[in-house]
């Protein structure tokens, strides 16, 4: 019986002394403060529409050859299809007929379902790419 009260004491005791951690180690702040890099293809699809906005074969060189292109006059529609999203790019000639990037829409696969956020399609572009 004695050793039961014994072990129940050191048990109580050790409960009793727990100690809160003061600071976080070095490697736990670098670990959680740390983000992601953005990707390639999200750095390139936000420049959309600015003074530098990648040039259609900037997209393709980046991203490989797109499932659907569809040209009308100085503008064309182009099309990459992931597992989750779907990516419309939409181009424009500039004053010396290139066509650049004028804007970026990633919308979901399935009908009904929420459409993904430009980082996450673009994630899904560099996977394919690698």
């Amino acid at each position: 019986m004695r050793f039961l009260a014994l072990i129940a004491a050191a048990m109580l005791a050790a409960c009793a002394t727990t100690t809160t951690p003061s600071a976080p180690a070095a490697s736990q702040t670098t670990a959680t403060a740390a983000t992601p890099a953005p990707s390639r293809v999200a750095a390139m699809l936000r420049r959309a529409g600015g003074n530098e906005a990648p040039s259609e074969q900037d997209v393709a060189r980046l991203m490989g050859q797109p499932d659907l292109v569809r040209r009308e006059g100085a503008g064309a529609a182009i099309t990459y299809r992931y597992q989750q999203c779907a990516l419309l790019l939409l181009f424009t000639s500039d004053d010396r007929n290139t066509m650049r990037l004028r804007e970026a829409a990633p919308g979901a696969r399935q009908s009904g379902a929420t459409a993904p956020t430009l980082d996450q399609c673009a994630a899904e572009a560099d996977a394919r790419a690698s």
